[in-house]
């Protein structure tokens, strides 16, 4: 036992070392000023050529209109604020140089130490900032604006028993318990308009970032669904991948931290959601699913959270609706008994009210009688789940359909897919090779002309509805199921989907005239088939690989005019195709091709070619012969790279040409004939400047055009790109779009700019004429999105007064026109009425609205309202001050601003549907929003507002502002250096201090709230009291739920100290989800333990870098602490940690003066799943010594921790307390301790009086990955023993072990044998181990431990100075298996800098030197090898082969080796293994082994002297030997060095000693 006086001299030692370690710490940043600067502007250097890589894609995705990914957003800011945090240490260090101490002229040393300090911990900031730069992805589509997006529910109806259950889905969608709810009840009851209204109003109100629809139908495919949401989503899957692999892709997509609500619609059967790719866990991810059926059974089975059934309209209700379609003319006394009994039999569906309203709309009583009686007469029963009278009342609908053309254009369109989607371009071309319009129209302009009158008929009578874009419609499920039936009855159509086996001909009935079938689960088709009537062939395949197409499988279909293949193959193309002699439509799309020049047999009736998205690669000449063709159309041909000359001049008839975007083959023009093998020239298309009506095509340059000009002006359907083609995010909507980059304005496209409805314009010549030199004001009348990039004449966009030019505008994006003054004149701007998107980047404008050409000064004063616009962006518009500044009322035509400060808008524009508002780096602005005058409309649809870079600004809105901030979301604000508040007083209130008081800024749905670098921001709202927090008893955000705050050094405090009411609880954020705090030097306290009885939503709370913060909760003076005294956060599941330099606690206990752990017995947190605790070195434990809670209570504090990451907390001393081991081992999966010099165990011993049994034994049950990484003193995991683990600690499903600087461990694992079934299970599981820089590791595997090992793949160990063996035989231990030890699953070997390491296993029985891998140990497995820095082996493998139980040589898999700094090494492979290396070897590197003579030595025994001399590497593509200084040969065979091409056929690196042996023979054998 210790004296007193030894007790102190030790205490006084470890105090004095304690000092000498500060001291050379110290003395090390003084020395190493320079170096450590070095070091910075270095890093800084790299940081910075990833920011211009990073940059260079961010300016990319900003061309091309994407939306950068918030994460990427999120780094620039924070590379941002790091330049300028470098900036002034770099201005310190200029400073500094020129400073000496004050008594000598010597170097001034506490500038040295303190610039030293913190060049290395920004060294460490740069890096992480570095590392952090390698994105996944950098940007993503924007998704539609909800009325692109949601077109076809415009004229949703809203109905009084839908509103409650519209409200009651979109409450349960909000509910954070909810995943999944079902929708169920009869077909045509409005199950898909409902739940797409819910998707359109949650979409539009934020909840969910996007909301894609798929409708599955009864028969689903599971690759079919992928494609339709991944569609949705704005992103593409890979056709050809497995279902796995693409629902992989989705799963990512749709757990990336957004919120995403997927509807699948009309199910039929059970849907595996995770075979789809549909992520549903337990709410932790932001997905969330809705399902429709029309089978309640079906929701059941499905589990879903909630449900919901949609009934039919009571009558009085139905006979409401049936009143809105029809008019009130059925209250007439002759017409209102029939028309009730009319809607009465419509049973309250909608669908079926909705059609047969829309079709005696306006008809006379005997259109009536005529109706009902139909509807009494027909009864049809057998159509599942689908009500008789629906069937009657559409049934009714169909026949009074007038026209024939009508009719047969419904039938046409239950042929579609049904999932409801028509294109009117392919509905026009069966119309037309169909002969279902008359007459026969002329052109196929006119066909569609008519196609259109026709769907607009349809559209009428309810049978169709509009789609989500222009030239889309959509038909009903239940319609079309009911068409379907009347066309198979009337017409002998087949229509048919997710059949296995092809249908037969009827042996009783009409044949089939339409089949129509979308399937991918037919294996086969027949060889042949007869179908002598049936004119439509359309078969759809949606699976791959491509269903293959027999070469007689058309021969018996001779009437057929229009056949459709989608997703075949047709190789070889087959021969019956080519003898449809009546074909006039065939569409080949998405197929495999090969040779189609069968096709040119077709000529005399072929009108319609589509070889839309197949492979094909060049177009044979016989398409040419097609002289009937009117539409060709190759768009998605990606592969095509040859058009034959000749081919399109010979088309003399066609109309319509679709050229793929990215076909750039063209060649000049000139007057040589040339044959049909060279590629066709522009000048054909002269030959079709008559008739050609729709074109697309891409033209990479204009010197390309020919002489003659071509002539566009008949063209009204186009997509034209010249200069620079459509890039594959610049989707753009619209049917006439033209896209010009980099050259003249030449007259061909002049026509073209004044009819498109998509333009965009880059570094155009002549721009200026075309936009302002025109005779009247009436041109771009069709226009509705225009870019204007890099055109450098214009000075404003539009200045003529009194013009109507733009007046169908709605996206304008004007980028880089460096002579840009202004962008509208008044008149034009007043003009504007459809803009709902204007985008305004890097200009030098001083205005957005100029006053040009006005002169009337009552014109000046009128208000310019944008009534629709909704996104506006302005960024990097560096003399901005006004969007349109106020000026003074004078005579002068010289006008100048007012005196007075000018906001950037005032009272004189107003905005009243703007809902997105982004302003970035407009330095010259001082306020936004006039603080005194304001349009009381503006704004007021205001729904996220995002600031950058405004240098000069003080304040972002105006107390005044308030009332019209309602609909507020977000608020982001970054980088403005003069900000102070956010919301500023009135002026009124700045002198009424008390009245300011009691103001309460409410903003009912912010939901997220996000202040950076704001380094005079004061408060959120302005008071005239000095200290104050962010955010006191006045700010109410009952609805946000993400906080991010970051660099803002004069924030003290977040939150009021002082206790709020009991209202304020229930709304003072309390719906918080996320918190960020980092990097406010001033900030002393972060939560008062008042706010946190309203942070029961937390989940994720993120605090680092600031340095004056010693606890994260506080407890406020004459607090009372509910729940028993302990702050329960019961839904926060990360928690992190960083750079936290003087926090001692969590939460600290007022009643304990001694020292608390980090965690006490006053906080809990039940759900916590992440913990990440970095640099934080004033904790000396994590846990407290005593229970938080009762541990026998499951759903107490940390019995969910899975994750667990300790780093840099230098005065730690254990980990876990013994006790949180009944917590830890229920879920902990991941562990990882970095730099915790004074850690000795991860778990302490039991408390006294409670010591450990023999039978006590610690499994962690789910722990899969385990690091330690420079724990200087650790000595055990559990224990006092120098033995990592021993055998009271059980890992059975480890998978991970990585032990990098431990020097007081001995031995990892116990020596004994282990009996206990659990101890035999530990580390059974495990697949990786890496081991490196344990100084006193004497053995790594012992002998015991290798049969637990089977699934190990990796093994590292470098760096380990007194490793001799890394497999070690135990004392006493019988090794089984005859004595070798097999690693059956090892692939990897990593061998690094170990001196004193002779084997890899030394058999004990062997007293001579042994190689390093010796025969009693196996790698069957083992594919790459790496042995570096091992000075002491002679022999890597052993002369004689290892031989297995059949006395065969042991094989092994190796291909790639690399053998570096072996100073005693004398030949690398023995003979035998040449043969299996020659196999599988791609890469060998051997380097500075200077003792090395061969590289395969001499044959051993007579069976490998019998074998061939033959040597070829067939795989080796790489190959070094360098500083090899005794290499002598190849091989020591010397017979055998033969290298040649055919030694190493696919070598394509060698790397030798030019002065060696094997240098001069290798170039005498080249």
């Amino acid at each position: 036992m210790c004296t007193p006086q030894e007790i102190i001299e030790k205490i006084g030692c470890l105090i004095i070392d304690e000092a000498v370690k500060k001291a050379i710490k110290a003395a090390s940043y003084v020395c190493h000023y320079k170096a450590n600067l070095e070091n910075l502007e270095a890093e800084m250097r790299r940081l910075e050529d990833r920011w211009e890589i990073i940059e260079r894609k961010v300016r990319e995705a900003n061309d091309h209109g994407e939306e950068v990914e918030a994460a990427v957003s999120h780094w620039q800011t924070d590379v941002d604020g790091m330049k300028q945090s470098i900036q002034r240490l770099v201005g310190q260090r200029t400073a500094e140089q020129n400073m000496h101490c004050f008594v000598c002229s010597c170097p001034n040393i506490k500038w040295r130490y303190r610039l030293s300090k913190l060049a290395e911990e920004r060294t460490e900031a740069v890096k992480k900032l570095t590392q952090d730069s390698h994105f996944d992805e950098i940007s993503h589509h924007k998704p539609p604006p909800p009325e692109l997006e949601f077109p076809s529910n415009e004229n949703y109806v809203t109905l009084d028993s839908r509103t409650p259950i519209l409200k009651a889905i979109m409450d349960a969608l909000n509910d954070p318990k909810v995943n999944m709810i079902g929708v169920h009840g009869l077909g045509g009851v409005g199950k898909t308009r409902l739940v797409e209204e819910v998707r359109k109003r949650m979409r539009e109100n934020g909840t969910f970032k996007q909301a894609p629809l798929a409708t599955v139908s009864k028969n689903p495919n599971v690759k079919d669904i992928q494609s339709k949401l991944a569609g949705e989503l704005f992103f593409t899957l890979d056709a050809a991948a497995d279902d796995k692999i693409r629902a992989s892709r989705l799963w990512d997509k749709l757990s990336n931290g957004e919120k995403y609500l997927v509807i699948l619609d009309d199910i039929w059967r059970e849907v595996d959601l995770k075979a789809i790719g549909i992520p549903i866990t337990e709410g932790k991810t932001g997905c969330k699913v809705v399902l429709t059926s029309r089978n309640e059974g079906l929701i059941k089975k499905m589990k879903v959270d909630r449900s919901f059934q949609i009934a039919e309209l009571s009558e009085l209700e139905a006979w409401t609706f049936f009143k809105k379609k029809v008019g009130d003319s059925v209250d007439s006394p002759e017409l209102y008994p029939l028309a009730s009994k009319v809607c009465q039999h419509c049973k309250g569906l909608p669908v079926a009210i909705n059609a047969i309203g829309a079709a005696l709309e306006g008809k006379q009583v005997h259109a009536w009688k005529n109706a009902l009686d139909k509807l009494e007469s027909c009864m049809l029963t057998d159509i599942e789940d689908i009500d008789p009278s629906v069937f009657a009342s559409l049934r009714v609908t169909y026949d009074m359909l007038n026209s024939k053309d009508a009719k047969s254009c419904f039938l046409t369109c239950c042929s579609f897919p049904d999932d409801g989607h028509i294109p009117i371009d392919d509905l026009t071309r069966h119309c037309v090779a169909g002969r279902l319009l008359a007459p026969t129209p002329h052109t196929l302009d006119d066909a569609r002309n008519a196609v259109h009158t026709v769907v607009d008929t349809l559209k009428s009578y309810s049978l169709l509805s509009d789609g989500r874009e222009g030239n889309i419609v959509r038909m009903h499920d239940v319609i079309r199921e009911i068409g379907i039936r009347i066309a198979c009855d009337e017409k002998a159509f087949l229509i048919a989907d997710g059949i296995r086996d092809w249908p037969e001909t009827p042996e009783n009935g009409p044949s089939y005239s339409v089949i129509s079938i979308r399937s991918g689960n037919i294996n086969q088709l027949p060889d042949e088939l007869s179908y002598p009537q049936l004119h439509t062939l359309i078969f759809e395949y949606i699976n791959y690989p491509r269903l293959k197409v027999p070469d007689r499988f058309l021969s018996g279909m001779k009437k057929l005019t229009v056949l459709v293949f989608n997703g075949m193959c047709l190789l070889p193309f087959p021969s019956s195709l080519g003898q449809l002699a009546n074909l006039r439509m065939l569409c080949l799309n998405q197929c495999e091709l090969g040779d189609i020049k069968i096709l040119g047999d077709l000529k005399t009736k072929l009108e319609v070619l589509s070889l839309r998205g197949s492979n094909i690669e060049a177009l044979p000449p016989e398409i040419g012969q097609l002289t009937s063709l009117l539409s060709l159309d190759l768009r998605e041909c990606n592969d095509l790279s040859v058009i034959p000359q000749g081919v399109i001049f010979n088309l003399t008839k066609l109309e319509e040409l679709y050229i793929p975007d990215r076909f750039d083959k063209w060649k000049a023009t000139t007057d040589k004939k040339q044959d049909t093998s060279s590629n066709v020239s522009l000048d054909e298309l002269r030959s079709l400047n008559n008739q050609l009506t729709t074109l697309h095509i891409h033209i990479p340059d204009v010197l390309l055009l020919p002489k003659k000009q071509l002539k566009f002006e008949n063209l009204k359907w186009f997509k034209i790109s010249v200069g620079s083609m459509f890039e594959y995010s610049e989707n753009f909507p619209g049917t006439s779009i033209l896209k010009l980059v980099g050259i003249p304005l030449k007259d061909e496209f002049k026509a073209l700019v004044h009819k498109a409805e998509v333009l965009y314009l880059q570094e155009l010549e002549g721009l200026k004429k075309v936009l302002h030199d025109r005779a009247d004001g009436e041109e771009f009348l069709n226009l509705k999105y225009l870019r204007v990039k890099l055109c450098l004449d214009l000075e404003y966009l539009l200045a003529k007064p009194k013009s109507v030019s733009f007046s169908n505008l709605s996206v304008l994006i004007i980028q880089s026109c460096g002579n840009l003054r202004y962008l509208f004149s008044l008149s034009c701007a007043r003009g504007l009425l459809q803009l709902e998107r204007l985008e305004i980047k890097s200009s030098p404008m001083e205005e957005i609205v100029g006053f040009d050409g006005e002169e009337d000064e009552d014109e000046l004063t009128k208000k310019i309202c944008f009534s629709k616009l909704k996104y506006m962006l302005l960024q990097e518009l560096p003399k901005i001050i006004s969007f349109y500044p106020q000026k003074d009322k004078i005579a002068s035509t010289d006008r100048k601003f007012s005196p007075h400060s000018q906001s950037l808008f005032n009272e004189k524009v107003v905005f009243p549907a703007l809902e997105e508002l982004g302003i970035y780096h407009l330095p010259q602005i001082t306020q936004i929003f006039d603080k005194e005058l304001f349009t009381e409309e503006s704004f007021c649809q205001l729904r996220d507002v995002h600031l950058q870079g405004c240098k000069l600004l003080v304040n972002v809105f105006p107390s005044n502002m308030l009332s019209r901030l309602q609909n507020l979301k977000n608020i982001s604000v970054d980088f403005c250096e003069k900000m102070e508040v956010i919301i500023s007083m009135k002026r009124e209130e700045e002198y009424d201090e008390a009245e300011s008081k009691d103001n309460v800024i409410l903003l009912p749905h912010l939901a997220s709230l996000r202040l950076v670098d704001l380094n005079n921001l004061k408060s959120f709202y302005s008071s005239r009291c000095e200290a104050q927090p962010l955010f006191n008893k006045q700010v109410i955000f009952p609805v946000l739920e993400e906080l991010e705050i970051e660099r803002l050094p004069n924030i003290t405090e977040l939150w009021d100290k002082q206790s709020h009411s009991v209202r304020d609880k229930a709304e003072f954020f309390c719906q918080l989800v996320l918190i960020h705090v980092s990097e406010c030097e001033k900030l002393m306290n972060l939560i008062p333990s008042s706010i946190v009885p309203g942070l029961q939503n937390l989940v994720n709370l993120k605090v680092q870098n600031c340095p004056n913060i010693e606890v994260i909760v506080f407890e406020n003076a004459k607090e009372e602490v509910a729940n028993n005294g302990i702050f329960v956060f019961s839904q926060l599941l990360d928690l992190d940690i960083f750079n936290m330099k003087i926090l001692k606690s969590f939460c600290t206990n007022s009643k304990m003066s001694e020292a608390q752990p980090f965690f006490n017995h006053q906080v809990s947190f039940p759900s916590l799943e992440r913990l990440t605790i970095w640099d934080v070195p004033s904790i000396t434990e994590i846990w407290d010594n005593q229970p938080l809670l009762d541990t026998k209570n499951k759903t107490g504090s940390f019995y969910k921790l899975s994750y667990l990451n300790i780093k840099k907390c230098a005065n730690l001393v254990h980990v876990f307390p013994h006790y949180m081991l009944s917590q830890l081992q229920i879920n902990l999966d991941h562990l990882v301790m970095e730099s915790c010099p004074k850690v000795e165990v991860i778990v302490s011993k039991k408390a006294k009086g409670k010591e450990a049994t023999v039978k006590d034994i610690i499994v962690f049950r789910k722990l899969m990955i385990m690091m330690f990484y420079g724990l200087e003193n650790l000595k055990s995991f559990y224990g006092e023993a120098q033995l990592l683990f021993d055998n009271k600690v059980i890992f059975p499903v480890l998978d991970v072990l990585e032990i990098h600087g431990l020097p007081n461990i001995t031995e990892i694992w116990d020596k004994q044998s282990l009996s206990i079934q659990d101890i035999a299970e530990s580390f059974c599981q495990l697949v990786r181990m890496q081991v490196s820089e344990c100084e006193n590791l004497m053995n790594l595997i012992p002998s015991n431990m290798v049969p637990r090992l089977q699934k190990l793949r990796n093994i590292s160990v470098q760096k380990c100075p007194n490793i001799e063996v890394v497999v070690f035989e135990n004392a006493k231990e019988e090794v089984a298996n005859d004595d070798i030890f097999v690693f059956s699953q090892v692939k990897a070997i990593n061998i690094i800098n170990m001196k004193n390491l002779k084997s890899f296993c030394a058999n004990s029985k062997i007293s001579e030197a042994q190689p390093f891998f010796n025969p009693q140990v196996a790698f069957p497995s083992l594919e790459t090898m790496k042995i570096q820095g091992v000075p002491n082996i002679t022999e890597i493998w052993d002369k004689q082969p290892l031989l297995d139980t059949k006395n065969e040589t042991v094989s092994h898999k190796l291909n790639l080796i690399k053998i570096k700094e072996c100073g005693n090494l004398v030949n690398v492979f023995p003979y035998y293994m040449l043969p299996q290396l020659q196999m599988n070897l791609h890469l060998l590197e051997i380097t500075n082994c200077p003792k090395v003579e061969v590289i395969f030595s001499k044959k051993a025994n007579e069976k490998e002297a019998a074998t061939k001399d033959i040597i070829v590497f067939q795989k080796l593509w790489f190959l070094r030997l360098k500083d090899l200084e005794n290499l002598k040969s190849f091989c020591a065979e010397a017979q055998l060095f033969v290298v040649s091409k055919d030694t190493f056929p696919v070598l394509e690196g060698i790397y030798l000693d030019e002065h060696s042996e094997i240098f001069r023979r290798w170039t005498s054998a080249k």
